[in-house]
C-alpha cells in the first residue's frame, strides 16, 4: 500500500542511480500501467494490454501469468485494468476503468470480490466514470478513487456506495480537470493530494475542506521547466511534506516540497526515450520497501527499477550536486535533518509554456539555472561513500 514513510536516523541521505535495471521487458509485457511491490520485494505488474498480472520474484523470476482475467463483466473478469494496490494480508486490489470498479483478489485461492463500484457508468454516488487512480488506506481499508471523467474524488467505505470528497470539472480551487492520481497522508489527518492532471497542478485538500490549495505546479501552465508540471499523473507523499510527482509528458519523476515554487528531478531526463535513464509515457510508479523506485514503463513495455542507496553524510545546509562514479551517476540531496526521501540533478534549459496538448484518454490509451552549492567536505564524504 502507498503510505507515508521515513528513512530513519541512520539514513540522512537517499540517492537513486540514474540508470535503471530492467526487471521484465516486452517479451513479457504489453502496456504495463501500474504495479505493486509488497514487503518482500515481490513485484506485481499490471500487464494491462493482456488483462493480466505478472509476478516478479526478488530473484527476477517472472511468472508468465499470475492473474489472468478474461474479458467480461463478472467478478473474475475484466475490461481494461489500470490500477493495482495490495494489503498486508496478500490481497490485491485491481481497478478496472471500463467497468468502473475495484476487484479484490485473494492471492491464495484466486477468488475475486467486487469491493468498489460495478453499478454502471454514471455520476451517482455508487457509480464511477472511467476511474484512473486508486489509494488504499492501510488503516481503515477505505478505498479512495480518482473518478477521472467525473472530475472528482470519491471515498468508498463499503462496496455499495461512495462518499464524494470533492470536485467538479474546471480549474477553480474546488474543481479538477481529469484527475488521474491521488495520495492520502494518513499520518496527517487524511490530507489529500490530487494529481489534477489536465490543470497541470497538485492540489492539497485538508480533511473536511470544500476546496483545495495548489502546492505544486501552476494552474493551466505546462512545460519541462522544473517550476511547472506537465500532465502530472501520479503522486506519492512522505512525512516531511515532500511530494514525488510523475509527469506523463516529460516521462520523469520530480520531488517537490509542499508549497515550493520549483521541484528537483530524480528519475528520467525530461524527455521520453528508451535508454536505461529514460522512461516513455509512464502512468504510475511505486516505492519498494528499500525505497527503490519501480516504474511500469508503459510505451517501452518494460518494468524499471531505480535502485536506492543510503548515506550517513550530514550537513547544516542543503547541497545539490551531481556525483559521477566509474559505474553510474547518482542523484542526491544532503539535508541537515533526518530526511525521508530526497534527490536532485541538473537538467537542460527549458521554458514553461501554456499548452493544450493532451495525454491519451483513459479508456483508449492514452529548464532555471542550477545553484550549485559545493561544500568540499560533503563531496569528500559522499565520494568516499560511493567508492
Amino acid at each position: 500500500m502507498e503510505k507515508c514513510f521515513a528513512i530513519g536516523e541512520n539514513c540522512l541521505t537517499l540517492q537513486w542511480a540514474s540508470s535503471a535495471t530492467t526487471l521484465t521487458d516486452s517479451t513479457n509485457l504489453n502496456q504495463p500501467r501500474d504495479l505493486y511491490v509488497d514487503q518482500n520485494n515481490v513485484v506485481y505488474v499490471l500487464d494491462s494490454g493482456y488483462g493480466r498480472v505478472r509476478r516478479i520474484w526478488p530473484n527476477s523470476t517472472v511468472e508468465r501469468t499470475f492473474i489472468n482475467a478474461v474479458t467480461g463483466p463478472v467478478f473474475n473478469q475484466s475490461s481494461y485494468i489500470l490500477g493495482i494496490q495490495g494489503d498486508t494480508n496478500g490481497n490485491l486490489y485491481i481497478l478496472d476503468v471500463n467497468l468502473g470498479r475495484v476487484v479484490k483478489w485473494s492471492t491464495t485461492n484466486m477468488n475475486g470480490t467486487v469491493v468498489v463500484g460495478g453499478y454502471g457508468k454514471g455520476y451517482g454516488a455508487n457509480q464511477l466514470n472511467a476511474p484512473c487512480g486508486m489509494f488504499l488506506d492501510p488503516n481503515t481499508m477505505f478505498i479512495w478513487i480518482a473518478d477521472t471523467y467525473n472530475h472528482r474524488i470519491v471515498r468508498w467505505e463499503s462496496p455499495t456506495t461512495g462518499i464524494i470528497v470533492g470536485g467538479s470539472n474546471g480549474s477553480n480551487a474546488d474543481q479538477f480537470n481529469y484527475p488521474f492520481g491521488l495520495f492520502v497522508d494518513t499520518k496527517d489527518a487524511n490530507t489529500l493530494y490530487v494529481a489534477d492532471t489536465y490543470n497541470h497542478r497538485i492540489q492539497q485538500w485538508l480533511s473536511g475542506a470544500k476546496n483545495g490549495t495548489t502546492v505544486a505546479g501552476q494552474t493551466g501552465v505546462a512545460g519541462s521547466s522544473l517550476s511547472v508540471l506537465y500532465y502530472p499523473i501520479s503522486v506519492i507523499g512522505d512525512g516531511n511534506k515532500n511530494l514525488y510527482i510523475l509527469c506523463f509528458s516529460t516521462s520523469s519523476i520530480v520531488k517537490w516540497q509542499v508549497g515550493a515554487t520549483v521541484g528537483s528531478l530524480i528519475v528520467g531526463t525530461l524527455t521520453a526515450g528508451s535508454s536505461s535513464n529514460q522512461l516513455y509515457s509512464p502512468y504510475n510508479f511505486k516505492f519498494g520497501p528499500d525505497y527503490s523506485i519501480y516504474v511500469p514503463d508503459f510505451k517501452n513495455n518494460r518494468t524499471q527499477k531505480f535502485s536506492a542507496l543510503c548515506s550517513n553524510a550530514t550537513s547544516t545546509t542543503i547541497i545539490t550536486t551531481r556525483l559521477t562514479t566509474a559505474s553510474s551517476t547518482i542523484r542526491t540531496i544532503v539535508s541537515s535533518s533526518t530526511t525521508r526521501l530526497s534527490s536532485s540533478t541538473s537538467i537542460p534549459s527549458s521554458s514553461a509554456t501554456t499548452t493544450s496538448a493532451q495525454i491519451p484518454s483513459a479508456a483508449a490509451d492514452h529548464n532555471l539555472q542550477w545553484l550549485l552549492m559545493i561544500v568540499p567536505s560533503i563531496i569528500a564524504v559522499m565520494n568516499n561513500y560511493l567508492i
